[in-house]
This record gives C-alpha cells, structure tokens and sequence, in this order.
C-alpha cells in the first residue's frame, strides 16, 4: 500500500499524492459496511500515521466519542476544553506535540459535521496540510456511502439512551446544516435524546431556501405522530410546488383527518429568495423569528399568527421582509425561552437574542451558533428539559457575485 511520508515528504508530488488516493480507495471499497473503524485505520496508513481513529460528535453535540468496531470505543471527550472539540468546533486542523505529534482533522460533508480523525504523526508541517486535505475529503465519501448501511456510527452518537421518539424524529431530519456561498442554515433539537414533538426541514433549490420547524401538541410517541404528519405534508407541499398557504393548509387538513380537532401543530413556513433577500414567512401560532442585522438585535419580526395546523383555520397574513447580506434570522420554539434555571427565572427573548449577537459579533458559523446556544439553554436549567427547545437559524449571505 503506498502510503504519504509523515514529515510531508513528497508533498507536491502529484503522482505520490494520487498513489495515496488510489490506495485508500484500494484499501477501503471491499471491506464491509460495519467496519468503518478499519476504514479509518486504512486512511491513518495512507497518511503515513501510526495510529488514526475517529471521533463521532453525539446526538447533542456535546461530546465527542470514539468509533469502535461495534460503536462507542473508549471515554467521551467533552467538545468545550479539549483539542478535538476545538477543531469540531473551529472546523480548522489542531496540532499537538512537538514530535511525535497528535493532529486533529475535521471530518465535514459540506457543512455538515461529522466529527474529528485523530492522527499520531511523527511530524507535521504546513506541507503535509496538501496531502492531508484530499485524503480526508476521499475518506469522507467512503464513510458516507458505508454508515448507510450500518448501526455502527449511529450507536456511537449515543452519549445516553435515545428514546423510541426521539429516534423517530432524528430519522426525519435533513443534515443539521447546509451553507453555501448564498445562505446557511443550521438546525438543532434539545432534549437531543427524548426530543418529541419539535422538528424541522429544509431544502434548498435552484433560487430559494424553503423551510419550517414545528412543534406539536404533547409528548413522546403521541407527538412524533403529530409532527411526522405535518412535517412530511409540508414536504409533500413544497415538493408539488404549493406556495405557503397551499403548504399551511395541507398540512392542517392532514391533520384534522388523522387526529380529529384533538391535535394540532404549532409552526412556521418560510422561504427566502437567494437572489434578492426576500424573506416570506407565514406564522403558525410560534414565537416570532428574532433578527440580527450589522451585530445589532433589530428585534423580532412581526407576522400576525394564523391557528396551529390542524384547527381548521385560515390563513391569516403572510409577511414579508427583505434581508440584507450577513443577516441572521433564527427560529425557535417556546421551550427555548420558556426554559427556565432552578430559581424559576425564564431563559427569556433578551437573553437568546444577546447570545445571538455575541455569536454574529465573533464571526461564529451558524452550525457552532446553534451549537452553542443550545448548550446555554441546557446550562441555564442545569436539569432535563421539560418543554422541546428546536432552533433553526438562517443566515443570508447575499446574491451570488456578477460574473
């Protein structure tokens, strides 16, 4: 197996550097699905690493935890305060040690997070970054196109048991987060291992961010019923091509002959226009969308609420703001600023859209953003939650660039 120097040797060599492309591809297509921990070790040897393993960030993005054979292998290392957090967090490379050395790498689809390649390397250098970065790139579409097929990964995502619920809506998301060069948008749901009637989807097309979040009445499996309903009719909406009240009423409709007036979902349909900045939003009953504009709380963006989906309602207004680049817009659902600490203070709007700034002020990504501000609600109650707390940021980068 052709492997690269690791001192970086080599380094600029086309012909080595795709001799090492080959091998891991070579060394990685025929083995099994469930031995992504070989795959790993494969890519470490290409490296010229005499040791690699990857670290999986949990359901809640808190810790990280390392692949085994069979899932979970060794202890969590907590995100905050260790070096593989900060390169999950920063998604830059972090070094350590001075020879040999320990060097952690960013594993990322896109923008989606999957978690931290720890590598022992006798030495590193800004030379072995060349070889480095299209390796993992390569070593990442292995990992993708084998956890599909295997509970390996998902079983070391679990920091604690996933209840039924929880496990059903976490099927349902699309990746947490997506950024292109236009918009971002970045997801998250607390309480990430009983989460329940909160969720929500997204997509972009060829001229448009189209999204919603949802939270449904009740708790556990009852409200996973509710919110699976809503959530895959407001996709079916969008993807016929339905505007947002089209979607809203849809939605509501399905509902209502599923579960009677007895159920309902609270939410919010949205789409933006990549282009011009033009954001239309429809509100379902949810607290209004907090806006960050220039690093300063504009405040919250008004929209008078229709009924939550499944009362048989009409639609009521749908607003319409335009966004300027660098924006930030986020949604949230009432467990996040009705949470409250053990004093019984609410987490509360000004707290949220403070911790919003700081993150928009400090050039934070909005996958970190959210991040983050999940874990200060957690912090704040320093108990489980008693409410679904589900964020969903969106940040505008502006129109693509004239050619």
């Amino acid at each position: 197996m052709a492997t690269v120097d690791g001192r970086g040797r080599g380094v600029g060599d086309r012909a080595a550097l795709g001799d090492a492309l080959a091998s891991l591809l070579a060394g990685t297509t025929e083995l099994p699905a469930s031995e992504l921990a070989r795959v790993v070790h494969v890519a470490g040897r290409v490296l010229g690493a005499s040791a690699a393993r990857m670290l999986v960030a949990d359901y809640g993005l808190l810790s990280l935890q390392e692949l085994g054979d069979d899932g979970p292998r060794g202890p969590r290392r907590l995100i905050e305060g260790t070096l593989a957090g900060r390169c999950f967090a920063s998604g830059e490379i972090v070094v350590a040690g001075d020879g040999p050395v320990t060097v952690f790498v960013p594993l990322a689809e896109g923008s989606e997070r999957l978690g931290v390649l720890e590598l022992t390397l006798p030495a590193w250098s800004e030379g072995l970054r060349s070889v480095v970065d299209p390796v993992v790139r390569v070593l990442v579409l292995v990992l993708i196109s084998k956890r599909r097929y295997t509970d390996v990964v998902l079983r070391a995502r679990r920091a604690e048991p996933l209840s039924v619920a929880a496990e059903i809506q976490w099927a349902l998301l699309p990746p947490l987060t997506y950024s292109s060069d236009r918009v971002s948008v970045s997801g998250i749901l607390e309480p990430a291992y009983s989460i329940g009637g909160d969720s929500f989807d997204y997509a972009l097309n060829a001229d448009s961010a189209e999204f919603g979040i949802v939270d449904a009445v009740g708790h556990g499996i009852a409200a996973v019923s509710i919110s699976v309903l809503a959530l895959n009719s407001l996709r079916n909406a969008r993807r016929e091509g339905h505007g947002l009240e089209a979607a809203y009423l849809d939605a509501g409709s399905a509902i209502e002959a599923e579960f009677g007036r007895s159920a309902f979902a609270t939410g919010q349909l949205g789409r933006l226009a990549l282009d011009t900045g033009e954001l239309t939003w429809l509100n379902a009953g949810h607290p209004l969308p907090l806006l960050v504009r220039d690093q300063t709380f504009v405040g919250r963006l008004a929209c008078p609420p229709s009924i939550p989906m499944g009362l048989g309602g009409a639609v009521k207004a749908v607003a319409t703001e335009r966004l300027q680049r660098g924006d930030h817009v986020l949604f949230y659902t009432d467990g996040v600023v009705e949470s409250t600490s053990p004093d019984g203070e609410a987490f509360g709007v000004d707290r949220l859209a403070d911790l919003l700034v700081r993150s928009a002020a400090d050039g934070t990504s909005p996958a970190e953003a959210v991040r983050r501000l999940a874990a200060a609600v957690l912090a704040y109650n320093r108990r489980p939650l008693r409410d679904d707390a589900t964020l969903l940021l969106v940040e505008y980068h502006g129109p693509a660039d004239a050619e």
